[in-house]
């Protein structure tokens, strides 16, 4: 798993406080920041959500919006397939 966020092994993320120092991979596959192939069908609705500005407005209005848990499950029920 590769995200863009890791830079020789250091998570570069600095708002994330789960990735101290060099994160796992199963650090990686829950991170809430993780910017890298789709792991499941959660980071494909995070990436069109992001790209038409759907998750700004969500998140102007409800900083809380329990997005990452429904990413992490979304993930967990329909992962990715491998090539």
């Amino acid at each position: 798993m590769t995200c863009s966020k890791i830079a020789d092994g250091w998570c570069t993320e600095p708002l994330s406080v789960a990735h101290k120092l060099r994160p796992s991979p199963g650090v990686c596959s829950v991170c809430e920041h993780y910017d890298g192939p789709a792991r499941g069908l959660g980071d494909v609705v995070h990436a069109v959500a992001r790209a038409t500005g759907v998750a700004a407005v969500v998140h102007a209005v409800a900083p809380d919006c329990g997005c990452a848990e429904r990413r992490k499950s979304l993930n967990e029920r329909f992962p990715a397939q491998a090539p």
